[in-house]
């Protein structure tokens, strides 16, 4: 990368306005002293009193102007060569009215040459050592009556404008070429620091960066959630973060107690490490969600798991459909005894129970993509019906159906019926199971706060025991002697999969399954009607 080696525009402005300052001091010194008469003669006996007065004050002026202009910004309208030019020139006046180089004045040129040399690019900054050396010469060659001529001593003079500036151009140089990188590096060390921060701001874990006496540094809005934090920026660790801190200073290897802020936020797992490897250095504190880690490491297992039954499902379909044939030649057989037509009648049935497990799990391990279908939602119930439409006109099942609300909704329709299927089959055998019939209430509606619209399954039965609630959707758990415990698993995953949400209602006499629709699927509100 290349770098345009000038100094930033207020460095310059500094510089020039100290410069104005040291001018309007030289000038108001000069002129008080050329208002002395005694004090010039005796100091500059060869000096041109009355003339080196009028270059003095005309000097004042000059030092105000520029510092005038200075102050009020207007730098890129009055060029540094111009005013550099016009001081050297009246010093040259005054040295000459003063009495040539011999008494001094001549180096305070030196000054303005310097400022050149910082300031100026190389060509300008040597124009005007050049120009204050052609002031100082000039004085020498045409002296004033009664003053002698140095040219030796000016001659040196003008050497030392040129090597100032030489000097002053090469240590600039360096100056201006480290004071670019080093913007450049802070520039880069900003933007890191905030993408450093937006990474650790999107970040699911908690993350808190604390001094070692406990003043936050640094929180993200996952430390806050978790911890259930309502300030912006908290100066100090909370009272049970910072026991547990202690606990850890006491002793790094112990197990650090697990924290939850109220009952309706996450456990929280806590952990401490250091920044450096000091006694005095910051600390950075990780909290981890107790459940969210519980279910990533529930869904590595669930996927291994998954990989292993669907192969082992797989090796046992065979010797399972050769068990199955050889019943089935059994009963063929004209002298079975009514024993052994009980044992055969028990393979059958175990057997069919088994090829049914088979098949759910190969079935969950190979899902097939969905394939969307925009439906209205009494629609989709009448053709679930329909598939069941023996058992409802033999009357061996009553459902009753009111979905006052009716909106179409995007979804894959196999998947959501074999979802309503599993849920209606659940809900008439326990109706049945504690009222003797297959009674089963079918409604719709919207929840109040999301609008979301929703179609509750609700039984007859005894419900979910509360203590069971929680592990409803559980893979392979039931309660159920002959369940294989993956149908409401599966039912879950199949509406996660179309944007739905399966949940237990626990506020009904019996159980009471909810799905809700979610709006992305919901393509428009109709207007609701009965069916």
């Amino acid at each position: 990368m290349a770098f345009k080696l000038t100094y930033p525009s207020y460095r310059a402005q500094q510089l020039l306005f100290t410069f104005g300052i040291f001018r309007l001091i030289l000038a108001t010194t000069l002129v008080v002293f050329t208002l002395l008469p005694d004090a010039s003669a005796g100091v500059l006996p060869a000096s041109n009193s009355e003339s080196l007065r009028y270059a003095a004050l005309a000097y004042l002026v000059l030092a105000i102007l520029g510092l005038l202009v200075t102050v009020n910004e207007q730098l890129s309208k009055t060029p540094v060569t111009i005013l550099l030019t016009t001081d050297l020139l009246l010093l040259m006046l005054i040295m000459r009215y003063a009495g040539g180089v011999d008494t001094g004045v001549g180096n305070l040129m030196l000054i303005s040459v310097g400022i050149g040399g910082l300031l100026l690019p190389l060509q300008q900054s040597l124009l005007v050592a050049a120009i204050a050396t052609s002031t100082v010469v000039y004085t020498e060659m045409l002296p004033l009556k009664g003053t002698d001529n140095d040219l030796f001593h000016a001659a040196l003079l003008g050497i030392g404008f040129f090597v100032e500036t030489v000097l002053l151009q090469y240590v600039g140089h360096r100056v201006k070429t480290t004071e670019q990188l080093a913007r450049a590096q802070a520039d880069t060390i900003l933007d890191l620091r905030h993408l450093n921060e937006l990474i650790v701001q999107r970040m699911r874990t908690g993350i808190i960066v604390i001094t070692n006496e406990g003043a936050v540094r640094l929180m993200n809005d996952a430390a806050r959630n978790l911890l259930n934090i309502r300030e912006h920026r908290p100066f100090w660790l909370t009272k049970p973060l910072f026991e547990r801190l202690e606990q850890w200073r006491s002793n790094p290897q112990s197990a650090i107690a697990n924290f939850q802020a109220d009952a309706d936020h996450p456990v929280v797992s806590i952990n401490f490490a250091k920044l450096q490897d000091t006694d005095v250095s910051d600390l950075i504190v990780f909290l981890e969600d107790i459940g969210r880690m519980n279910q990533q490491a529930q869904q590595l297992k669930l996927a291994s798991l998954g990989r292993l039954t669907a192969s082992i499902a797989h090796e046992i379909r065979n010797p399972l459909g050769a068990i199955s044939h050889a019943a089935q030649l059994l009963e063929e057989a004209p002298t079975l005894s009514s024993g052994d037509q009980r044992l055969l009648d028990i393979i059958n049935n175990h057997s069919s129970r088994v090829n049914t497990i088979i098949e759910t799990i190969l079935e969950l391990s190979r899902r097939r993509p969905s394939r969307l279908e925009i439906i209205q939602l009494s629609e989709l119930f009448e053709r679930c019906m329909s598939e069941r439409e023996l058992q409802t006109a033999s009357g061996q099942e009553a459902i009753n159906v009111n979905l006052t609300v009716d909106w179409p909704v995007e979804i894959d329709v196999n998947q959501i019926k074999q979802v309503l299927h599993n849920l209606i089959d659940n809900g008439l055998r326990y109706s049945e199971q504690k009222t003797g019939k297959r009674l089963l209430q079918v409604t719709s509606g919207t929840l109040a706060d999301t609008e979301q619209m929703y179609l509750d399954i609700e039984d007859r039965g005894d419900g979910v025991p509360s203590d069971q609630v929680k592990n409803l959707f559980e893979p392979f758990y039931t309660t159920e002697t002959a369940g294989t415990g993956l149908g409401l698993y599966i039912a879950k995953e199949l509406c996660e999969a179309n944007q739905m949400q399966l949940s237990y209602v626990d506020d009904r006499p019996g159980a009471c399954f909810r799905l809700v629709f979610s709006h992305a699927i919901t393509q428009s509100l109709a207007q609701p009607q009965d069916v």
